[in-house]
């Protein structure tokens, strides 16, 4: 491969890695809020204590809403672990074939 392509898929990859390595970081953001959210909704039915009110039923509902959500965010925070483990190994593979380009673009043979 040459130089260049090596360079620009380094490049490429090294775009590719800070776009999902920021994705996780709004993941994991996201997951921290929705936990304050829910763990607030368990302060608000604890302090209504009527496990038969309406309005203990309705926080019961969306704390169970905030949670299917939550593991949703915990299946696409896997996958794009999964992607970035994988993407780190072919950047380390460009790497290399860079490194290799350049040592057989610029080494000098004696004749």
């Amino acid at each position: 491969m040459g130089f260049l392509v090596s360079f620009n898929r380094t490049m490429y990859l090294t775009n590719y890695l800070h776009s999902i390595e920021t994705q996780i970081n709004d993941i994991t953001q996201k997951k921290l809020n929705m936990t304050n959210t829910i763990s607030d909704l368990n302060t608000q039915i604890n302090d209504i204590g009527d496990t038969d009110s309406p309005s203990v039923k309705k926080l019961e509902a969306r704390k169970a809403e905030l949670e299917k959500f939550e593991k949703q965010m915990d299946v696409q925070l896997q996958k794009l672990q999964t992607q970035l483990q994988a993407a780190n190994t072919e950047q380390q593979s460009a790497d290399q074939m860079l490194q290799s380009s350049i040592q057989k673009s610029f080494s000098y043979k004696a004749a």
